[in-house]
């Protein structure tokens, strides 16, 4: 009829930790091309806000909103908990480890006013579920219609660990607070991440690394350990399903939310080929053949960007494999696999390389 007042649907509200590096990155940007949503990203640094919210530097992402940026980290609970309040939805992918930053949002998100969502998005990792021998093969694998909580508690009981410490604590507090919480755990990411702030993975990049600065590709005991793997637009892509089937009441939550999300696998051994094929066809290479080799954790804990010999056992030495069950059953439709993986370590190795010669 003539003169009627068009509805509008007010956008859903969206916090997100993380927004400048490699998952949340790819979060952010998906999100800010959604006509639901109105984002707002911790940041922080007065750089990152002009490039996150500047037209001219990344015109590319602009064809919907801009995030709206609070400068901050996550040590300010108070803030994250104000934030969390305002919000229909917090995206936490700034740590897997920090409990004090996952109280703080959850209890804001359980603040937050009559209608609100409170759904609450958690980014873990599948090192909580890794088995270290010495670079063998270990262990079985775990598929996410398992009692995931379970095996956690258990787990942690024996050894604590930050992620399978907070992913356990997420559980509790959204039980506590009448929170939705959905736990997302990654395994080895890979792929050139479609972020405003251009990042690399977390795992293969300091092998790469070192394999350009000493000409050999590297592997922890006999290399034949086994980690799933997941290009980081798939792994995009199940993030903004978990969240649309939240917000419908498909997917399920809290004790039986957590979802893995892995489309196919490699051992350790396989992925140092691939750091060997990478280097060798890098343009400008005269380092010869990159050599592969056997070496220790000690060894490996000593390279750039690696926390410790824990660290190193966990990063490029374990086992763990992850069947995505539940995610397939909600629509997930991984595209990415097989070869995209060496495709990706030498894009990586491209940008490593001029790194490596002083080039910008």
């Amino acid at each position: 009829m003539s003169g009627e007042v068009p509805i509008t649907i007010p956008k859903l509200k969206v916090f997100l930790t993380g927004g400048t590096g490699y998952i949340g990155g790819a979060i952010l940007a998906a999100l800010l091309r959604s006509p639901d949503f109105e984002v707002t990203t911790l940041v922080r640094s007065e750089s990152a806000v002009e490039t996150l919210t500047s037209p001219v530097t990344n015109p590319k992402f602009f064809t919907g909103s801009t995030p709206k940026c609070v400068l901050g980290s996550l040590s300010d609970t108070d803030l994250l908990r104000k934030l969390a309040s305002e919000s229909d939805i917090v995206v936490n992918c700034a740590s897997a480890n920090d409990l004090p930053a996952a109280e703080a949002l959850i209890g804001g998100l359980g603040e937050s006013g009559e209608g609100r969502k409170k759904i609450f998005v958690h980014t873990s990792g599948t090192s909580a579920f890794a088995t270290y021998n010495g670079g063998d093969e270990a262990g079985r694998p775990f598929d996410d219609t398992e009692n995931l909580v379970e095996i956690l508690k258990e787990w942690d009981e024996r050894e604590p660990y930050g992620h399978r410490t907070v992913a356990l604590k997420v559980v509790e507090l959204g039980k506590e607070n009448r929170v939705s919480t959905y736990t997302i755990v990654p395994p080895m990411i890979y792929g050139q991440t479609p972020a405003i702030i251009p990042r690399l993975s977390v795992q293969l990049p300091p092998l790469i690394r070192t394999a350009i600065e000493s000409k050999k590709a590297y592997f922890i005991g006999s290399g034949n350990a086994v980690w799933s793997n997941v290009h980081i637009t798939d792994l995009t892509n199940l993030y903004e399903l978990i969240i649309r089937c939240a917000l419908s009441g498909v997917a399920k939550s809290g004790y039986d939310g957590i979802y893995f999300a892995s489309n196919g696998e490699k051992s350790w051994k396989d992925v140092a080929y691939g750091v060997k094929e990478a280097v060798e066809a890098l343009e400008g290479w005269d380092g010869g053949k990159v050599g592969l080799e056997s070496w220790t954790v000690e060894d490996a804990a000593g390279i750039e960007g690696v926390n410790g010999v824990r660290d190193a056992k966990l990063a490029f030495g374990s086992n763990v494999i992850t069947v995505p069950t539940k995610a397939l059953e909600l629509g997930w439709k991984p595209v990415f696999g097989g070869e995209a993986v060496i495709d990706s370590m030498k894009k990586d190795a491209v940008v490593l390389w001029k790194q490596f010669k002083g080039e910008k």
